[in-house]
C-alpha cells in the first residue's frame, strides 16, 4: 500500500497518470486532480466538477487538463444536466481536439443528446466518432449503438 501511495503522489499511477510521452506533472497538480477524481468516485458529483473546474482555473496548462475537462462533462451528466454535459465536453472538443478523451467526449455527447430525446443528433454523434476515431473503445462502443439501437 505504501508503494502505491507513493505511485500515486507522483502521479505515476491511476487515471491521473498523463498521456505517453508526456511527463508526469508536480505532485500538488496531482493530488488536486486525484481529489476532484475521487470527490466524482464517491457520488459527490457537484463538488467534483467544481474541484475540476477549480484545477483547470488552477492548471490550465497542466497534462492532465484535457481529462478534467472530461471528468466535468461526466460530473455534469451524472446530475442529469445534460446540456452542461455537451457544453463541457464540446469545451474539451475544441480546446483539446487530439486529447485521448476525445473519442469518449463525442460518446458522451451521444448519451447526452440521446437523454435530451434528440436521437438524430446523437446518431450523426456516433457516426462522426466512428469516422473520427475509428480503433478506439469509444468507436467500438458507438458501433454498437449504431447497430443494435441501445440508448447507452
Amino acid at each position: 500500500p505504501r508503494l502505491r501511495r507513493r505511485a500515486h503522489a507522483r502521479g505515476r499511477a491511476g487515471p491521473g497518470r498523463p498521456p505517453r510521452g508526456q511527463a508526469c506533472p508536480p505532485p500538488a497538480e496531482t493530488a488536486a486532480y486525484e481529489s476532484a477524481l475521487n470527490q466524482f468516485r464517491v457520488g459527490k458529483y457537484s463538488d467534483a466538477a467544481a474541484a475540476f473546474d477549480a484545477f483547470l482555473k488552477k492548471y490550465p496548462s497542466s497534462a492532465l487538463a484535457s481529462s478534467a475537462q472530461y471528468w466535468v462533462g461526466n460530473a455534469h451528466f451524472a446530475q442529469r444536466d445534460y446540456k452542461g454535459a455537451i457544453a463541457a465536453q464540446q469545451k474539451l472538443l475544441s480546446q483539446w481536439p487530439t486529447s485521448s478523451k476525445a473519442p469518449d467526449a463525442l460518446l458522451n455527447i451521444a448519451s447526452s443528446q440521446d437523454a435530451l430525446g434528440d436521437r438524430r443528433a446523437a446518431r450523426k454523434t456516433l457516426e462522426t466518432l466512428v469516422a473520427k476515431y475509428p480503433g478506439t473503445p469509444a468507436a467500438a462502443t458507438a458501433k454498437q449503438r449504431l447497430g443494435g439501437g441501445a440508448k447507452h
